[in-house]
Formats: structure tokens, C-alpha cells, sequence
């Protein structure tokens, strides 16, 4: 029988709450789905990159190298879960054989990708070199810190509500300001982007505030009780979350910039977007 775990002992509530079998299934294939996800698109990021002008391939190749770090951390969280739980008595109980699980991995993880992510937005852009290095600077500096104090406040989150809401509101302060100067990346994007291609930065825009809204949410959500649905739920969330502000979105940039780099008249860009030879001047033009 797996003896009582002490509540302070522990930093995250997955430690603390017995599963059913349909509940630790789920939270396996969560995790397997998320990191198999990242895995695949390495490739796909990598050839994608073979079609752009040479000056927007390093956009997917970051994708290929943050779809790397993600899958890698997200492989180590699944093998952790894994780890953690003993089948007992017809339930799957935490801490089996000392073996503990955190969701430190993830913030980890993020504190690698996510300056790379947001580095891609003005690279994407084209904005200028002196710009983009400032504007990249600026966007890390929130990003990073967002990244810390949520990943201290998130140990309170066995019952000291003061410390993980606190550091809760110092994060969000921080995702704050990170919106400012990813909006302000935004609105040059727009101004810098081809007519055909200016829905594109606003599109990305909203997709942003959707994508990593879901993070907060995740982050409070041990308060609604120490229950399996919350614990899997709570992965569904990071897991939805991490896939859409990472591989979706690289995808999305991908995009862009080949349609960027067929307006700018880089024939292998057109000849992608097109599925005829006669089509690909047209595409070239049209940005399609």
C-alpha cells in the first residue's frame, strides 16, 4: 500500500490525487500525443525551409529546433507520469516508490522556446536588423520573467493559495507587458508586410492572445479542487496550449513567409504554392 504523501512535501497536486483508470490513461495519451506532435514536425519544418528565400529560412528552423526542446521535455513528462503511479486496488496511486511528478519540465522547456518563438516574429517581418534585434531583446526580457515567477508561484499549488495567486499576479503583470511589445512587433509587421499578406500580422495577433491565454488558465486551475478530472484537464490545457503557441504557430509563420517570399519573386516559393507550372507566376502575384 502506497503510504500518505504530506501535502508540503510535494509541488505539484498530480503527487496528491489518485486516478482512475480512464484518468491516468487519458493524462498517458495526452502527454504521448503532445510530444509525438513535436517529434513529426521536425521534418516538416526542415524541408519547409528549402523552399523560402534565404532570408526567412531561419524562421522554420527555429520552429524545427523549439519542436525538438518541446518534444524532448514533453517525453521526459510523460515518462515521469508514467514513473509516479502504481496500479493499486483497482486505482492508480501517485508517488509510487518515492517517485515524484512536476510540471517544472515545461517551464523549463518554455524558458528555451519561447524567446525563439517570439524572436520569429520580426525575422518574419523582415523588420530591419537593428529593429528586430531591439524588439526581440524587449519581448524576452517579460517573456522570461512571466516564465519564473509563474514557475515559483506553481509550487504553492498543493494549498498555499497566497503563494501560487501571488506569483500568479506577478506573472500575469509580466504577460502583460510581453503583449505590449509583441503588439507593438504586430503593428510593424502589418505596416511592413505586403498588401496582399497584411491580414496576416492581425491574424497572428489574435491567435496569440487565444493560444497563450490557455496558459493562466492551466496555471489556477488546482484550485478548483484536488480531483483527477483537474489533474488531466490541467494536461489537456498545457498540452493544447504548448501545441498551438508552438507547432500551429510555426506553421502559420511557415506559411507566411513563403507566400512572402513568392511575392518577393523567389520562384521555388511560387512553384510550392502552386500546383501547375502555368500557375506559379500567377501565385507569385496573387500570394496564394
Amino acid at each position: 500500500m502506497i503510504a500518505p504523501v504530506d501535502a508540503n512535501a510535494v509541488g505539484n497536486i498530480e503527487n496528491l490525487v489518485t486516478l482512475t483508470a480512464g484518468q491516468y490513461t487519458s493524462g498517458s495519451l495526452i502527454l504521448m500525443v503532445s510530444y509525438g506532435a513535436h517529434f513529426a514536425f521536425i521534418l516538416y519544418f526542415l524541408m519547409t525551409s528549402m523552399q523560402l528565400a534565404p532570408r526567412y529560412r531561419v524562421v522554420p528552423i527555429i520552429s524545427a529546433v523549439v519542436m525538438a526542446s518541446a518534444g524532448l521535455s514533453l517525453l521526459r513528462e510523460f515518462t515521469t507520469w508514467q514513473e509516479t503511479y502504481q496500479f493499486v486496488g483497482g486505482m492508480y496511486q501517485p508517488v509510487a516508490e518515492g517517485e515524484t511528478f512536476t510540471n517544472a519540465y515545461r517551464y523549463g522547456n518554455w524558458t528555451i522556446t519561447v524567446p525563439l518563438l517570439l524572436t520569429q516574429l520580426p525575422i518574419a517581418f523582415a523588420l530591419a536588423r537593428p529593429d528586430l534585434h531591439k524588439r526581440a531583446f524587449r519581448m524576452a526580457i517579460p517573456a522570461l520573467l512571466m516564465i519564473w515567477t509563474g514557475l515559483y508561484g506553481q509550487f504553492g499549488e498543493t494549498g498555499d493559495w497566497s503563494r501560487l495567486n501571488v506569483w500568479g499576479v506577478i506573472s500575469t503583470v509580466f504577460f502583460v507587458w510581453l503583449i505590449i511589445e509583441v503588439r507593438g512587433v504586430i503593428t510593424a509587421g502589418i505596416a511592413n508586410s505586403p498588401a496582399e499578406l497584411k491580414a496576416w500580422p492581425k491574424n497572428i495577433w489574435w491567435f496569440f492572445l487565444a493560444t497563450w491565454g490557455l496558459y493562466p488558465i492551466a496555471y489556477a486551475l488546482p484550485q478548483l479542487g484536488f480531483t483527477g478530472d483537474v489533474v488531466v484537464v490541467r494536461q489537456l490545457l498545457f498540452s493544447i496550449a504548448d501545441i498551438s503557441s508552438k507547432l500551429i504557430y510555426g506553421v502559420i509563420l511557415s506559411r507566411y513567409v513563403l507566400r512572402r517570399s513568392a511575392l518577393e519573386g523567389y520562384l521555388p516559393s511560387a512553384e510550392a504554392l502552386s500546383t501547375t507550372p502555368a500557375g506559379s507566376t500567377a501565385a507569385s502575384i496573387r500570394g496564394d
